[in-house]
């Protein structure tokens, strides 16, 4: 079975953090070595994030990402693993890390400190001066992209003037 290196985010149980932030580390570490993985990085993204909307009555959450490689057959046991301890758990996100990009991002996960840590990683890669270098997307300009003004349904524009 080929090992891929993945990226999960998780988001935590803020109290859970706040009472005993190095046992919920230990937890996470111990769920992804259970199906035979292997932690790489781990670290705190941000521990005091206000959230939009409240999960399980909390208006707060921890976030913590932790970079692993596993078997990729045995993700899914993993992602089940997850699920199963909602107690500290609120969401993850997991990804896979492509290859190609591999060296770079764990390189930046394990020498760079702040917030944003993946983002700036990236943008050492692409171009500084050319924003569509990175994300592959053009610039949009600041009129809609020239699409000619607001939009239309109808054919009929929506401010006040009357059709003829």
């Amino acid at each position: 079975m080929p090992v891929v290196t993945y990226e999960t985010l998780f988001l935590l149980d803020p109290n859970k953090i706040a009472s005993d932030a190095e046992a919920a580390k230990t937890t996470l570490h111990t769920l992804i070595e259970r199906v035979g993985g292997h932690v790489e990085v781990s670290r705190p993204w941000d521990y005091n994030h206000k959230l939009t909307y409240p999960i399980h009555k909390s208006k707060k959450g921890a976030f913590h990402i932790i970079y692993y490689t596993l078997e990729s057959l045995k993700q899914a046991d993993l992602e089940r693993e997850f699920k199963l301890n909602p107690d500290l758990i609120y969401r993850h996100m997991t990804l896979h890390v492509d290859p190609k990009w591999l060296e770079i991002v764990m390189g930046v996960a394990r020498d760079d400190h702040g917030m944003g840590f993946a983002v700036r990683g990236m943008h050492e890669e692409g171009s500084s001066s050319d924003p569509s270098a990175l994300t592959g997307i053009p610039e949009v300009d600041g009129d809609m992209a020239g699409m000619g003004g607001p939009p239309r349904r109808g054919g009929r524009r929506f401010d006040s003037e009357k059709p003829e």
